[in-house]
């Protein structure tokens, strides 16, 4: 099991929150239009980074061992929500002289990738106040 400790504080004045995992740390906020400072991505945005940046790295991985011509990856997600479905919108640029079966090969893989198959499955989340 891994650990994601997350800690807002009011005396500081913010909308911010600090996101810490394993030494590493990171800022969410609320977005601008909801209070926030609109200096931090906010947990949707850092939800939906997840996948394009799964995404790329899932790719390069994979090209790499494959031994494709992939000079580059370029991922833009958007975000629509609308009836209690939130839906992801992934374009994926592949850069490099690959042919149309690499290309292909490459989506595959892209559906594949760990961020795509969490956020295609099902969902449990367990909540309890410590």
């Amino acid at each position: 099991m891994m650990t994601i400790s997350v800690d807002w504080q009011a005396a500081s004045g913010s909308t911010a929150c600090n996101v810490e995992f394993e030494g590493l740390q990171w800022i969410s906020d609320i977005d601008k239009k909801s209070g926030g400072s609109g200096q931090h991505p906010s947990p949707h945005e850092l939800l939906d980074s997840a996948l394009g940046a799964c995404t790329a790295l899932t790719l390069e991985l994979y090209a790499k061992r494959k031994g494709y011509a992939l000079a580059g990856i370029h991922v833009e997600i958007d975000r629509e929500e609308s009836g209690g479905i939130y839906r992801l919108i992934r374009r994926i640029q592949l850069l490099g002289e690959l042919d149309q079966t690499t290309r292909e090969d490459l989506l595959r893989i892209a559906n594949k990738c760990p961020i795509h198959k969490a956020l295609s499955g099902q969902f449990q989340i367990d909540s309890e106040l410590i």
